[in-house]
């Protein structure tokens, strides 16, 4: 477990580096500029049904229904229920932490800045916050943690069912990266706000499964 936490932690700081300098390259602008039409000012995708409703309302109701049938699924199944509970309280985890750095976030949605339209000011992540840093909010991306907080899932079948967690650590790649690329299109998020959300997400159910192996609830 020692090794496995060292390599976890070496991985984590490793990430956490190349976000940062992700975050100061203006690389995230040069993408989000794709999606932005400077004659309309405007992201066109931002209200497009297949983007606002399927990519990001459909993939949260997704995400709350795993989330209240892994409750049940607690309650009811004796045999799974060691798993269910590990993988519920990951995603509780994941989605209390995510929404709650985001309300406490400076950082404003791509859709708010100068640069698209907007008048908030841009400013790099653990930068100086600007003058008019507008109506924040928006770091790390909570829409994306509907897919990131499948990690829970993985970590918590890992052990007995190795196949099983594999795939769900797939899946919630999957899942994670869709969701922030949907809000890329939509000028709601930078791609790096859904990094950040993978890191969280990671680092929370690194420590918890540690914490679960250590001391394993009765």
């Amino acid at each position: 477990m020692k090794r496995w936490l060292a390599l976890q932690a070496a991985g984590l700081g490793l990430a956490f580096l190349a976000l940062l300098l992700w975050s100061r390259s203006g690389f995230d602008l040069r993408l989000s500029g794709l999606a932005y039409a400077p004659e309309q000012r405007a992201f066109p995708l931002r209200d497009a049904w297949l983007f606002a409703v399927l990519g990001h309302s459909a993939l949260k109701y997704f995400a709350v229904s795993l989330w209240a049938s892994l409750l049940f699924i607690a309650a009811a199944a004796p045999r799974w229920r060691r798993i269910a509970l590990h993988a519920w309280l990951g995603m509780t985890l994941v989605a209390l932490t995510v929404g709650g750095l985001r309300e406490l976030s400076a950082h404003s949605c791509p859709w708010d800045l100068a640069q698209f339209g907007g008048m908030a000011q841009w400013f790099p992540v653990f930068g100086e916050v600007p003058a008019a840093p507008g109506p924040g909010r928006c770091l790390p991306a909570a829409h994306a943690s509907s897919g990131f907080a499948l990690f829970a899932l993985y970590f918590a079948l890992r052990e007995e069912y190795p196949r099983l967690a594999r795939a769900a650590l797939v899946l919630a790649w999957v899942l994670g990266l869709t969701a922030g690329a949907v809000q890329v299109a939509r000028g709601a998020h930078f791609a790096s706000h859904a990094l950040w959300t993978a890191w969280i997400a990671w680092a929370l159910n690194v420590g918890l499964y540690a914490a679960w192996r250590l001391k394993p609830p009765a």
